[in-house]
């Protein structure tokens, strides 16, 4: 009888340990997924921004463009 009562012990111990590394898992995917939105967001802002460069060359190409040298 003790001997089972050892497995059953032991098992249940394995379930909860395994039930800790899920949440474990599962805290590091959230963590994963924000970490990725962040950078979408940082990716979107510099897209905005370079085209917003580009607008603003090529508006000072054509004010320079109006001196005559």
């Amino acid at each position: 009888m003790g001997h089972i009562h050892d497995q059953v012990t032991q098992i249940a111990t394995a379930a909860e340990q395994q039930s800790q590394v899920a949440e474990e898992i599962n805290q590091n995917v959230v963590r994963i997924v924000d970490a990725a939105q962040r950078s979408d967001t940082g990716v979107n802002q510099t897209n905005e921004a370079s085209h917003e460069l580009a607008r603003l060359g090529e508006s000072l190409r054509e004010l320079v463009g109006q001196f005559k040298v």
